[in-house]
């Protein structure tokens, strides 16, 4: 996967709750509640967090291949001094949706007895500052690279994960946090090979040629053409990496393990039997299309590609995981309060509201259409 597995993580609703409204659920997941209270809070942090709004925003735009979340607030205000503004439906159905995820992804590892451990929140921490990091830096090589609303970027350079989750509570961070450890140890469980060291220790040895620690080239282009008019240079005798250094973007880019190399291309891509000094055909990459070459290759020990491997096993997990999720979500038991939205099981979403409850309008005639006669010139708000 190019990125931790993303799942239901988006957004919050629920900005401007009234003070006097009486407690209830937003929702209830097999009859664990999701709290008001707990939208509320969620979505005034990401209001409060232009930063955090931009990587929601990139993360959306790079995974779904262009598309864009709905705004994070409407136009109205509470009453109070310092009320943010009022979140839009749209936003609060994505929010709630994605809390209804996390509830199922929560029950899924409670159900087949998978925890996680001090070691694994540290390490999820850190997973999750670099997503965010690289997030942030490839959203910056797109058509959206000069848009405040994915980059919140003044200076040019991309905006780093420690920075974004600085901008929100402490608990919030922490919430995410648990949320992708608990996918990890989820996907380590159902890839059916195990987290401890000796089942990783096993796993590198069967596959060790995997975790070679690579040194690479690459160009990349704008088009298919341009990526075939490349290789075809290179077919004709042309070193590639004069090829790459013509190339829009190209040249030396380093060395990793081999297989964390390849889970960051398309998996038809096949970079993990491509000979050394070989390059590659034109790799479809996201819309941007890329010439790869190995330069060099060599043999990794266990305790240095560690991290590796224990990424490929969940690499190797992550579609089960899927897979079991989706059967959860069509299984599960779900209720939804009307003014957030509406449940439907056979797609596992919540929908937006098209109108909301009576119950919920304060003053229900103030968003009536007034027609002004000539015998009344009486306010619409008077008794």
């Amino acid at each position: 996967m190019k990125w931790l597995i993303v799942l239901l993580v988006v957004l919050a609703g629920g900005l401007a709750a009234a003070a006097f409204a009486v407690p209830t659920n937003a929702a209830v997941v097999n009859g664990s509640a999701i709290s008001q209270a707990s939208l509320n809070s969620d979505v005034s942090a990401i209001a409060a967090s232009p930063d955090y709004q931009c990587y929601l925003n990139s993360q959306e735009y790079l995974s779904t291949g262009g598309e864009e979340l709905p705004p994070v607030t409407g136009a109205g205000k509470g009453q109070n001094s310092g009320d943010n503004p009022t979140a839009t439906t749209a936003f609060v159905a994505t929010y709630l949706d994605t809390e209804i995820g996390h509830q199922i992804v929560q029950q899924l590892a409670d159900k087949r007895h998978v925890t996680v451990t001090r070691a694994d929140l540290n390490q999820a921490r850190q997973e999750l500052t670099s997503q965010i990091s690289q997030i942030m830096q490839e959203v910056t090589q797109t058509a959206q690279g000069d848009n405040p609303r994915f980059t919140c970027s003044v200076t040019g350079q991309p905006v780093l994960g420690s920075d974004v989750l600085k901008s929100m509570p402490a608990s919030f961070v922490d919430e995410q946090v648990q949320f992708v450890a608990t996918v990890t140890a989820l996907e380590e469980d159902l890839s059916g090979i195990g987290s401890s060291d000796a089942a990783l220790q096993r796993y590198f040895e069967a596959h060790s040629s995997q975790f070679d620690t690579a040194c690479f080239t690459v160009a990349v282009y704008q088009s298919q053409d341009e990526a075939e008019a490349g290789a075809a240079q290179v077919a004709f005798g042309t070193p590639f990496s004069q090829v790459a250094s013509q190339a829009q973007q190209g040249g030396p880019q380093g060395c990793s393990a081999l297989a964390d190399v390849a889970a960051e291309l398309p998996s038809d891509a096949k970079i993990g039997s491509l000979a050394t000094g070989a390059v590659s055909s034109p790799i479809d990459d996201n819309g941007e299309w890329v010439l790869f070459q190995i330069t060099s290759r060599t043999p990794t020990p266990f305790a240095k590609a560690k991290s590796s491997v224990s990424a490929a096993v969940e690499r190797v997990g992550a579609n089960v995981t899927q897979s079991a999720l989706r059967a959860a979500e069509r299984h599960s038991s779900v209720s939804v309060n009307p003014r957030y939205g509406e449940w439907a099981p056979n797609q596992a979403v919540v929908f937006v509201p098209f109108t909301p409850e009576t119950s919920d309008v304060l003053n229900a005639p103030a968003n009536e259409a007034q027609v002004a006669t000539a015998s009344s010139s009486a306010s619409p708000f008077s008794g």
